[in-house]
């Protein structure tokens, strides 16, 4: 059993417990943090990571994430969510290729690691065929990150027949990958990505999630879609068939009711809203996080699409922080009445990116928040850099200013995947090949030169 000691980090460990401690070791024996405090012993062998002038936080836990994607950041600037429907969904998801999709979902998580992201859920629609399944799975594995992957519908086959008030149920394949991925505390589990009422029929949403109970993994709907929502009552549709629970996690949410968030607090639900892309697509006016919060409900963090959004969630709690405290001074401002306090902060938004994300999957006795006893997902941030000194607050400094570049150090189950600002080993530059090699042949099969212009050919 291997051991390392991080020497000297400024320890944010988010566990209301332990608190904030400064100048502390972290000990980490085969994957597991098993003590905190100054001046560890260092054991004969162990591995001493140096984190002097750096932040130890708890890894981020994205909670929405197509990972897939990877190899078409950038395509979808400047679209609504309809506008992605045809740039991606109906304008290239159908050309993967299973290789394709090995080297997409590889890259991507590779961008999450980078950026400290430890924890992600990916909603994978691109499984075409059980042999695409089978590579997102791999990529997910060899890329040494933590993932929930949520098996979703084969959109490949048709946008139209799998996302228009569908009468397809999902793929019977899921069986087969649920029995590989049967182990519910390994790096790499399993949930189901189903479409909903707001993309499928209520007998056939009714007949995905009974699919998903009767595996026991947890559920992920886009939820709360303008366009959609009132069209095909929701949360009125998941409530009438009782299917709202514990297990229903609702990716963004924006257009939610107060009446809908009280029925999924109520039954114990989670909501992830996306801030770039629900602003970015007129999703929703603001975020669902203050709203939230006030239902009781805690949220978490998504990146969603890097084809319309960026990869790291320093951003996204950055844009949900100034969101949130417009939309709540709003109506004061109206009245020419500046407030004297605001109330969301910064440690709120980097516990939504963190503990939030974990209990959002059920994963909080593990990820989450530093503490021995748990998995040793770990970032180090340096702050030595100008734009993050001198470190007066910590988190706030880091919400407020701290990028993916800054992140130097990151660890999944007690593993270094990236040390000094780069991803360790080969991996990278292997990936980097084969994300290459499959946006070219990508973007040939798809001839978008004339939606994306003529650059995206070259």
């Amino acid at each position: 059993m291997t051991t390392t000691i991080i020497r000297d980090a400024h320890v944010v460990t988010m566990d209301d417990e332990l608190g904030d401690q400064r100048h502390a070791d972290i000990r980490v024996d085969g994957g597991v943090i098993t003590a905190i405090g100054p001046d560890l012993e260092v054991p004969p062998g162990a591995t001493v990571i140096d984190a002097a002038g750096k932040v130890a936080l708890p890894g981020l836990v994205d909670s929405h994430r197509h990972v897939w994607q990877g190899a078409i950041g950038g395509a979808g600037g400047k679209v609504s969510l309809g506008g992605y429907f045809g740039v991606v969904l109906a304008g290239l998801l159908d050309k993967y290729e299973p290789a394709d999709v090995y080297a997409g979902v590889l890259w991507g998580a590779l961008k999450a690691l980078h950026s400290g992201v430890t924890t992600v859920a990916d909603w994978s629609h691109i499984v075409t065929t059980p042999e695409h399944a089978d590579e997102n799975v791999r990529a997910l594995r060899d890329s040494g990150i933590r993932a929930v992957f949520l098996y979703g519908p084969p959109v490949g086959q048709g946008v139209m027949r799998w996302f228009h008030e569908s009468t397809e149920r999902h793929p019977s394949d899921v069986r087969r990958l649920r029995a590989e991925l049967s182990d519910d505390l390994a790096r790499v589990t399993m949930g189901l990505a189903l479409r909903g009422p707001e993309f499928a029929t209520p007998a056939t949403t009714e007949y995905d999630f009974n699919l998903a109970r009767e595996l026991d993994v947890p559920i992920s709907i886009h939820s709360g879609i303008p366009g959609y929502l009132l069209k095909y009552r929701t949360i009125d549709t998941l409530s009438e068939l009782g299917l709202l629970g514990p297990d229903v996690h609702h990716a963004h949410g924006a257009q939610f009711s107060d009446e809908d968030l009280t029925r999924i607090a109520a039954t114990g639900g989670a909501v992830t809203p996306c801030p770039t892309i629900d602003m970015t697509m007129a999703m929703g006016t603001f975020p669902l996080v203050g709203r939230a919060l006030e239902h009781g409900l805690v949220p978490s963090f998504g990146t969603d699409t890097v084809a319309g959004s960026g990869a790291d969630l320093f951003s996204e709690m950055r844009l949900a922080l100034a969101a949130e405290r417009a939309r709540a001074n709003a109506a004061a401002l109206a009245r020419d009445e500046p407030p004297a306090t605001v109330d969301l902060d910064q440690r709120d938004v980097l516990r939504f990116a963190t503990a939030g994300g974990a209990a959002a999957w059920g994963m909080q006795d593990r990820i989450g928040t530093l503490r021995p006893g748990k998995r040793a997902d770990i970032i180090l941030v340096d702050v030595t850099q100008p734009h993050l000194a001198p470190l007066n607050d910590p988190v706030t400094t880091i919400v407020l200013n701290a990028g993916a570049s800054d992140v130097d150090t990151v660890l999944v189950d007690g593993v270094v995947v990236k040390r000094s600002g780069r991803l360790v080993g080969p991996l990278l530059d292997q990936a980097r090949s084969l994300i290459e090699a499959s946006r070219s042949r990508l973007f040939a099969r798809a001839d978008l030169a004339g939606v994306l212009g003529p650059d995206w050919a070259a």
